[in-house]
């Protein structure tokens, strides 16, 4: 015993000679000493370069006695003082420099403490490169500390924002990167606020000029709303979530439309949130409770970014990667070094397809003959391995490796031809942006008998000839010689209408069934004597529209689908002529106008179809609809105007809807007719429940139901929400009454009982039939849990198998309905 208790004593005193030893230094650092205060963590750091003209530096100020004399503090730039603020609750140091030239420049950094002790200079060079050439970018970030690059311990480094630049850099099209609005601690609203007060930045441009010369902007807000509502135990008022969901989505959304007000051609990417509190020491419940609330923000973010035209970004999976290095301080919520660099390379992923093409990329034709020429092109960036080749829209061939040329044969002689080249990044992802040619084919002997093309013209002695052939049929019909168009007399519409028939058009296996009513329309287009004689000329032919292989290859990237032209690009025209040449074209058409494609017969799934038109203003694909033939060899939509048309083929994956989930092909489906998204590009939260406000805007959707206006008597469906125009238009189809007279809860979550009532109202709708009721709700075992002014649809809704219990004994009336069985609900009332 005496022996084990010398031991301890001994062991005692050499852990009390340790502590000593350790503390002496700490304690003299604490009571104060001849050494001034460290400037550490400098940006720019020694020898770096920056890529604009306004570089920020940072520094942070160490405390080793008496504390920081803030009023010694001086930032200089080749010996001149830059302002700077100066924050005393982290010790960090920022100062504004603006027009630097591009160059070498020396940065001085000075401080003394309240001791006047000073603290060694810091001095450093750094270099400024700024490429103005022709076609550059601007890239602007706005946002919070994590745009503005805070560190895990309260100082300020690289962020992701800086190594997207050097990515845009390393492709050759950075001009300036300007992070001079990102600021720690800022919240959605004070985004806004800046914006729409227009603030001056550090170095004297206002945001709203930033804004307007920028090409690339990314936010990351919303971080802030959220941690600004934690209590010091890192609770969270479960009453304020969906307010505040609400809110930081509404001003996301405020944001991005601000921005395109004052640059609508800019691109703007949004961040989505990580999963910053994983680290944290917090109950199991809490963390559970924060990914919950995560989701919902991620999804208002996502939601706001879709609706105004931007660019979602998820950043979680990148940063969950690796948690323990990614966010290495188990008290702080910002990444480390290699965190930021997992979210930059998240961005890069999805923004690098736009800058894959060197700025002096080329596409040239060679070896040009009279039915076939040489392409030759410049190599991409990043690795690509695969290459496409487009006559106009349609995909002339795939070529793999390093192969930069190819001949493409098949060719008309002495004709035109726009060529375009695009490349697969490793990410799997087409570009949009690849070069393009135009080249002429050589022209063949006059020897060959070229034929030219000849209008095709009738009579009105012709057409009333053929509407006597027709005899019973509703139509007559004419076949188009290759793709010419058609001359007809003003008065065909009243010789059809007379005859009560209308008229199809034929060309190249395609047709336009045309009611005599909108030709009535066109001939009354014109008056005066210039139009007496005036023919209506019908065009249904195929095109080459270099636009349009481009806008397929962006919706690719925008929806994250999988969109393919299948067959050629039609303009369908219907012009009113004067005898002296002049024109007037039909904008609407006052009855539909039925277009009908041939399919190719291959493995092509139909149901993945549809007719789509081409919005030349705003530049991207408008779906129609299409309904496909008994034996699937046409597919067919009614046509809203002139415009040109083609069939894509809509395929849209889901990463939580694999194919083995129930919901797999019911969600792919209605993706590709247009009436349900998801969440976000990548993701569709099957098993989120579905509001009141989502289930009738897929019902209206799912109907084509058009709304004449967005004005509810509901005073909780504003005019600008959302899915205030979808409201008006199930009340204007007699579909919903609401709660009561003046309240109809949007964001309230449908229960299964209303989705029966919905479904069965909008299926009379549909079909024009009152479905009979019966006692299908005996069979289960809740039956009298079902509210009484539901019984007579639910039962309805049985009965015609729009809706089955969860199981054979249960009907769950008031349970919640998640957006996977929302999905197979719609998908149950279009093929009844």
């Amino acid at each position: 015993m005496k022996k084990i208790h010398i031991a301890r004593v001994k062991w005692t005193m050499l852990l009390l000679m340790v502590l000593l030893v350790i503390q002496s230094p700490m304690n003299a650092y604490a009571a104060g000493s001849a050494t001034g205060p460290l400037i550490t963590n400098v940006i720019p750091a020694k020898q770096a370069t920056v890529y604009t003209s306004m570089p920020r530096i940072t520094a942070t100020l160490q405390n080793t006695g008496s504390g920081i004399n803030d009023s010694t503090i001086q930032v200089k730039v080749n010996g001149i003082a830059v302002p700077f603020q100066y924050d005393i609750s982290t010790g960090i140091v920022a100062a504004a420099t603006s027009g630097l030239p591009n160059g070498t420049y020396q940065l001085t950094i000075d401080v003394s403490d309240s001791s006047g002790n000073p603290a060694e200079q810091w001095k450093s060079m750094f270099n400024v490169s700024v490429d103005t050439g022709a076609g550059k970018i601007e890239y602007l970030a706005l946002g919070d500390s994590l745009a503005a690059g805070m560190t895990p311990y309260k100082s300020v480094g690289l962020s992701y924002t800086d190594m997207l630049a050097e990515n845009i850099r390393s492709f050759g099209y950075l001009g300036e990167f300007n992070k001079n609005h990102t600021y720690p601690g800022y919240t959605t609203q004070d985004v806004l606020n800046d914006i729409q007060n227009n603030v001056t930045a550090p170095n004297g441009k206002t945001i709203q000029q930033n804004i307007a010369s920028a090409d690339v902007i990314t936010l990351d807000i919303g971080a802030n709303d959220f941690i600004k509502q934690l209590s010091p135990a890192y609770s969270l008022d479960p009453s304020i979530v969906p307010a505040l969901i609400q809110q930081i989505g509404t001003n996301t959304g405020l944001i991005i439309s601000a921005i395109k007000q004052l640059n609508p051609t800019v691109n703007i990417y949004v961040m989505g949130l990580y999963d910053a509190f994983h680290n944290f020491p917090l109950s199991a419940i809490q963390k559970q409770q924060f990914a919950v609330v995560l989701d919902y923000l991620n999804q208002a973010l996502a939601g706001a970014a879709v609706q105004t035209g931007a660019i979602y970004v998820p950043t979680g999976v990148a940063v969950a990667a690796d948690y323990g290095n990614n966010l290495p301080n188990p008290l702080d919520i910002h990444p480390s070094e290699q965190g930021y660099k997992a979210i930059a390379d998240a961005f890069w992923n999805v923004m690098k397809t736009s800058y894959a093409w060197p700025l002096d990329s080329t596409l040239t034709a060679g070896n040009i003959a009279s039915s076939s020429l040489t392409l030759n092109w410049t190599s991409a960036n990043g690795g690509t391995f695969d290459y496409k080749i487009y006559n106009g829209t349609v995909e002339v061939a795939t070529v793999s490796g390093s192969v930069y040329n190819h001949q493409v044969n098949g060719l008309s002689s002495d004709s035109s031809y726009t060529f375009k080249v695009e490349a697969k990044l490793p990410n799997g992802i087409w570009t949009t942006n690849g070069p393009a040619v135009t080249a002429k084919t050589n022209a063949t002997s006059a020897s060959a008998g070229q034929t030219i093309p000849q209008i095709n013209q009738l009579t009105a002695k012709e057409i009333s000839d053929r509407i006597t052939s027709a005899g019973t049929s509703p139509t007559i019909t004419i076949d188009v010689t290759g793709d010419d168009d058609i001359l007809l007399p003003g008065t065909v519409g009243q010789l059809l209408q007379q005859a009560n028939k209308a008229l199809v058009i034929k060309s190249n296996g395609q047709s336009a069934a045309i009611p005599f009513s909108v030709l009535n329309d066109l001939s009354k287009l014109g008056s005066g004597d210039v139009w007496k004689d005036a023919k209506l000329e019908i065009s249904l032919k195929a095109i080459q529209d270099s636009t349009a292989g481009d806008l397929v290859s962006a919706a690719n990237l925008a929806s994250g689908a999988s969109i393919k032209h299948k067959g050629q690009l039609y303009e369908f025209d219907l012009t009113l002529v004067s005898s002296t040449g002049k024109t007037i074209r039909l904008d609407r058409f006052n009855a539909p106008v039925t277009l009908r494609f041939s399919l190719v017969s291959d493995n092509t799934d139909t149901s993945l179809l549809g007719i789509y038109y081409l919005n030349e203003s705003l530049k991207q694909w408008e779906y129609v609809g299409g309904e496909i033939g008994t034996d699937n060899g046409s597919i067919e939509s009614s046509l809203p105007h002139n415009s040109k048309y083609a069939v894509l083929e809509y395929t849209k994956t889901y990463k939580d809807v694999p194919a083995a989930h129930w919901a797999f092909h019911t969600i792919q489906r209605l993706s590709a007719i247009h009436v349900i998204d998801g969440v976000s590009s990548q993701q569709f939260n099957p098993a989120q429940p579905t509001t009141r406000a989502q289930f009738v805007t897929m019902l209206v959707r799912a109907l084509g139901i058009q709304s004449t206006e967005a004005h509810t008597a509901f005073t909780d469906v504003s005019e600008g929400a959302w899915y205030s125009e979808a409201i008006a238009g199930a009340v204007q189809a007699g579909m919903i009454k609401g709660l009561d007279e003046s309240h109809f809860a949007p964001n309230a979550t449908i229960t299964r009982e209303q989705m029966a009532i919905l479904l069965v109202r909008a299926y009379e709708y549909k079909t024009g039939k009152q479905l009979e009721t019966s006692d299908m709700l005996l069979q289960f075992k809740d039956a009298d849990q079902v509210s009484s002014w539901a019984k007579t649809e639910v039962n309805k809704a049985l009965r015609t198998g729009l809706m089955q219990g969860p199981d054979k004994n249960t009907f769950v009336p008031k349970g919640l309905t998640i957006r996977a069985e929302a999905a197979q609900a719609i998908y149950n009332l279009l093929e009844k």
